[in-house]
């Protein structure tokens, strides 16, 4: 092909410089409407994170957990649609409100593109022990998070086994000086560690894609609890995220891939 286009070419010699100027034109035009080709979104760059291409076992996806309204349910519940899955607690002062910010901004742009149906936003506990289904609830209220977007709660036993499959990390750790629960206004005793991730499960109950990182909630407005509640961290991350900070846009761009759908500004 790029041969064919070059100066040696004999071939090219002979055709009217007209007629190379209309190719070339509307060549110019097919490219910039996505001609030639699908006009499918393009797999997100390696930059946002890894692409996979692993089915999540039934010992996984089968496994029980529980909404915020102590109905039992699983990942299995949701084969069919994309599940956009990260590890949070509800006690979390710095990074978590801020995930579910952008999950807040990513709800928006999947129904204003009339797929919000086709999406299942998850954020599944690493603190079993507090986050139970009422204080999950009092949460949800916090975020007005919509049917879509589910919290979730499990044994530890349970929350161990999903996360040790994911690859998320989370670890206990003292909490010196203790915050305040923005819920029952009395001091914690502990914190969790975790890492931050987003996992990309696809209709098939394929693993597609994973993001890692703190997110970028910038101009996203937090709700007042969790605003007071965010520790020093939280607000650096909150107010000049770091320049690998993931937006809610970039978050949905696996989802746009895997829907084969050009999803708007989130």
């Amino acid at each position: 092909m790029g041969r064919a286009w070059g100066r040696s070419s004999p071939h090219l010699s002979r055709v009217p410089a007209v007629l190379i100027g209309v190719a070339l034109t509307l060549l110019a035009v097919l490219v910039a409407c996505g001609g030639g080709g699908s006009g499918k979104p393009s797999e997100p760059p390696g930059s946002l994170g890894a692409t996979l291409n692993r089915r999540v076992p039934s010992s996984i996806a089968n496994l029980p957990l529980t909404t915020d309204t102590g109905r039992t349910t699983s990942l299995a519940a949701w084969h069919g649609k994309t599940i956009v899955l990260t590890d949070f607690l509800t006690l979390c002062p710095d990074t978590c409100p801020l995930v579910s910010q952008n999950y807040a901004a990513m709800d928006h742009t999947l129904k204003a593109a009339g797929v919000a149906s086709k999406v299942q936003l998850v954020e599944l506990t690493v603190d079993p022990q507090r986050d139970t289904p009422a204080r999950l609830h009092a949460y949800r209220r916090l975020f007005g998070a919509p049917a879509n977007w589910a919290l979730l709660t499990a044994t530890p036993g349970t929350i161990k086994k999903v996360w040790a499959y994911f690859g998320a990390y989370y670890q206990r750790s003292p909490d010196p000086p203790p915050s305040i629960d923005w819920w029952t206004h009395k001091p914690l005793t502990y914190d969790v560690e975790h890492s931050d991730d987003l996992f990309y499960i696809d209709p098939q109950g394929h693993e597609r894609f994973v993001i890692q990182g703190t997110p970028h909630a910038l101009g996203k407005d937090m709700p007042a609890a969790m605003n007071t509640f965010l520790d020093s961290l939280g607000q650096r991350h909150l107010n000049a995220p770091m320049q690998s900070a993931w937006t809610a846009q970039q978050a949905l761009q696996p989802v746009s891939w895997i829907l084969g759908k050009q999803l708007g500004s989130g």
